[in-house]
């Protein structure tokens, strides 16, 4: 009696924690927005800076790209020059742009890296960094790991500028190291969350280093700032920020970090963003996109059609499951 008393009280709980849940629901819905394309293929995996298909082909910010890697290595990174691929253990392979490969075993699982020329930059799986020489396998930098608990799946790879490296963490922060010194020249903490902290947002726009976790935001530039929001996404260009948050807000920043406008849409779901020259364009989980003018002052909604399945943006398209809407 004690057990069928406690499943019904269970099963009424879980009916009113759904019936409770709460959507997005425009007031109207101007027009429909058509499908660009389908993939023969799904995506399987997402980071930061890149969408793997099941067939092995690859998308980054700047469109999708039709290289593959061997099988049991995925995609991370790629240049003009060389294009980078990771397997469980820590092997290394790469691809250039006239078809060299080459490969490179290191002694332990690589969450990201970046390659410019032969100096390869990677953070591995238990946050510990280095530089490698990437032609003979010589190790040229190390700093020892630091503690990262759980992180989110959108892990951002180094970035090279000039004579410097910069390696965004699992724990939330940018380590700043001089390659021809072979020296750590700054630590930069953007957040100090326990867990999900690491850098899912990184960029260098004009000498001005942009970065974000799903807490916190940071700019270092003309002036070193810092503003607290919990974001889903956000993009930079040369003029601001624009950002979704987890409550529903798509919020435009100036370059100093601070917040120009905001608009809530309650109860959305923001899967992704893209900025285009004239409109901020905001995907929603329920089959909406959003669009408005830069500045916020005003908004429209249009109706897609919306697939499950993993979700990545790029700088002008929106890709979901074997789908994409490309924007601008």
């Amino acid at each position: 009696m004690l057990k069928t008393l406690v499943s019904i009280l269970t099963f009424a709980l879980l009916f009113l924690g759904c019936a409770s849940k709460e959507y997005y629901k425009p007031d109207d819905t101007v027009d429909n927005i058509d499908l660009t394309d389908r993939f023969d293929a799904s995506i399987i995996e997402i980071s930061a800076d890149s969408a793997t298909l099941e067939d092995g082909t690859i998308i980054t910010k700047t469109g999708k790209h039709n290289i593959v890697f061997p099988q049991g290595y995925r995609f991370v990174f790629k240049s003009d020059e060389w294009s980078l691929a990771l397997k469980t253990g820590g092997e290394v392979f790469a691809v250039k742009s006239n078809n060299e490969s080459r490969t490179l075993k290191l002694p332990k699982t690589v969450a990201s890296a970046a390659l410019k020329n032969n100096l390869l930059a990677v953070v591995f799986a238990d946050n510990e960094l280095a530089l490698y020489d990437f032609a003979n396998g010589e190790l040229l930098f190390k700093e020892p790991a630091t503690e990262a608990t759980a992180v989110d799946m959108r892990i951002s790879n180094p970035r090279f500028l000039n004579e410097l490296v910069l390696f965004p963490t699992l724990d939330g922060k940018i380590v700043i190291v001089n390659a021809d010194a072979k020296e750590q020249m700054r630590s930069i903490i953007v957040s100090s969350q326990e867990y999900f902290n690491n850098i899912i947002y990184f960029n260098v726009i004009n000498d001005t280093l942009f970065a974000a976790t799903p807490n916190k935001i940071y700019t270092l530039g003309s002036k070193e700032a810092r503003v607290e929001l919990e974001i889903r996404d956000i993009v930079f260009t040369n003029e601001g920020g624009w950002a979704t948050t987890k409550q529903g807000e798509i919020v435009s920043l100036g370059l100093d970090l601070e917040i120009l406008q905001r608009q809530k849409f309650p109860f959305a779901h923001f899967l992704g963003l893209v900025v285009s020259e004239n409109s901020v364009y905001a995907a929603e989980k329920e089959g909406y996109m959003v669009v408005l003018d830069k500045d916020l002052s005003s908004s429209k909604v249009y109706d897609i059609s919306l697939e499950e399945g993993y979700f990545y943006t790029s700088d002008d398209s929106f890709y979901f499951d074997n789908v994409y809407i490309k924007v601008k």
